[in-house]
C-alpha cells in the first residue's frame, strides 16, 4: 500500500499534514515561552474523549432496551417484542444442567432493526468470513434472547422459533441467512447448524394483518444469545482500502467510527482497525467498493456529553476521509440524524 498515492477528500487538520508541520516547528517551541509563565497561573486543560464513558453508554443502551417476559416453563408460549419480533417456546424447553425446570421463567429479548440502534448499542453489521476477512452485512434484524430463573441462566432443551417483525413483500430478501454473535470480538459469523445449535435455514411466511398482507422471516435456535438475520453485502466492482483521519487526541480507545452504506438502511460496519503509524481508523482487507456513496459516522463521549461527526462521501481509490471536529448532540437527536441518512 502506497499512502502517497491515496486520494484525500479533505486536508484540513489532516494528521498527514500536521505531522509535517510539527516536525518543522517542534524545535522552535521547546523553550520559547517557558520564562514567561507565571508560576501562579493554572494550566487549562481541554476536555478529553472518554472511552470508558462511551463504552458505558453502549452498554446502558443495550440494558435499557432489554425487554422481559414471564412464561410458565411447563407450557412454554410466545413472547412478542415492542417492534414485532416473536419467539415461540415449546413446553418443557427451559433447562438447567440438562433437566427441565418448572414454574415461571423470565425471558429477555433485545431487538434491533435500524442503523441508529445498531450504532448506539455497538452492534454493527460487520461479518467475519471463514478465512478471517471482514465485510459488511445487510441485516433484517438482530436479536438477543436469554432466559433466567432466579439467579440461574437457563438453557434451551428444545428448539425455539424466532419470527421477525412484519416485512413488506417489496422489501423481502430471499438471500437472508442466520448469523450468530461472536462474543470474542463482536463480529457476526454464519451459523453452523451442527456447531451452533441453530437452524441456519430461513423460512419466509405470508401473513394477513389489519393493514393487509405481509411476510416474516422465521428460523429456529437451539441456544440462547445473539443471532442476526443477514446476507453479505455483495459488490462485484473494484474495491479499495479506506482510512479515516480523525482529530488529534482521538483513537480506537476513546472513540468509534462507523461506515454507513447509502441506499442500505441496515448496512453499518464499524471501522474497528487502528493504524498506529498513521494514527487513522481503517478497515481490514481493502474491501470497500469504489464508487459507493457512504456516510462516515464518528462518536465520542466528552465531558459527559455525546459528540458526533457525520460526513457523506463517494469512495475513491485509496480513500482518506478527514474529520476535523466533533459537535455535541443529544442521543435522540443523533438517532434521528442516523436513521434519516439515505
Amino acid at each position: 500500500m502506497k499512502i502517497q498515492k491515496q486520494k484525500f477528500t479533505n486536508l484540513n487538520n489532516s494528521k498527514v499534514v500536521s505531522r509535517i508541520l510539527k516536525n518543522v516547528m517542534g524545535l522552535l517551541v521547546v523553550v520559547l515561552f517557558a520564562s514567561c509563565i507565571d508560576n501562579n497561573d493554572s494550566e487549562v486543560f481541554e476536555p478529553q474523549p472518554d472511552g470508558e464513558a462511551l463504552a458505558a453508554r453502549f452498554e446502558n443502551n443495550r440494558a435499557n432496551a432489554m425487554q422481559e417476559f414471564t412464561l410458565d416453563a411447563s407450557t412454554g408460549g410466545v413472547i412478542t417484542g415492542v417492534q414485532g419480533t416473536k419467539v415461540t417456546f415449546q413446553p418443557n424447553s427451559f433447562g438447567l444442567n440438562g433437566t427441565p425446570v418448572t414454574g415461571n421463567v423470565t425471558v429477555q429479548l433485545l431487538e434491533i432493526y435500524d442503523k441508529a440502534s445498531m450504532l448506539l448499542k455497538n452492534k454493527s453489521t460487520l461479518g467475519r468470513r471463514a478465512n478471517g476477512d471482514k465485510e459488511a452485512l445487510k441485516s433484517a434484524g438482530e436479536f438477543f434472547i436469554e432466559a433466567k430463573q432466579g439467579t440461574n441462566n437457563l438453557e434451551l432443551l428444545e428448539m425455539a422459533t424466532v419470527t421477525s417483525r412484519p416485512v413488506d413483500f417489496a422489501d423481502l430478501d430471499g438471500g437472508m441467512r442466520v448469523f450468530r454473535g461472536d462474543d470474542t470480538n463482536g463480529d457476526w459469523v454464519e451459523a453452523d447448524e451442527n456447531e451452533d445449535g441453530i437452524n441456519d435455514d430461513v423460512e419466509i411466511r405470508d401473513g394477513q394483518g389489519a393493514d393487509g398482507e405481509y411476510a416474516t422471516y422465521n428460523y429456529d435456535i437451539g441456544d440462547f444469545g445473539w443471532t442476526n438475520l443477514d446476507r453479505w453485502y455483495s459488490f462485484t466492482g473494484p474495491k479499495t482500502v479506506l482510512f479515516v483521519d480523525v482529530p488529534d487526541g482521538f483513537n480506537q480507545n476513546n472513540s468509534a467510527v462507523y461506515l454507513s452504506y447509502d441506499g442500505e438502511p441496515t448496512a453499518l460496519a464499524r471501522m474497528d482497525t487502528w493504524n498506529s503509524s498513521l494514527e487513522m481508523f481503517t478497515e481490514h482487507y481493502g474491501l470497500i467498493p469504489i464508487g459507493q456513496e457512504v456516510h462516515i459516522i464518528m462518536v465520542a463521549e466528552i465531558d459527559g456529553q455525546l459528540n458526533y461527526a457525520i460526513q457523506g462521501t463517494t469512495i475513491v481509490d485509496g480513500h482518506i476521509e478527514v474529520i476535523t471536529a466533533l459537535t455535541p448532540i443529544t442521543q435522540p437527536a443523533l438517532e434521528t440524524l442516523i436513521n434519516g441518512l439515505p
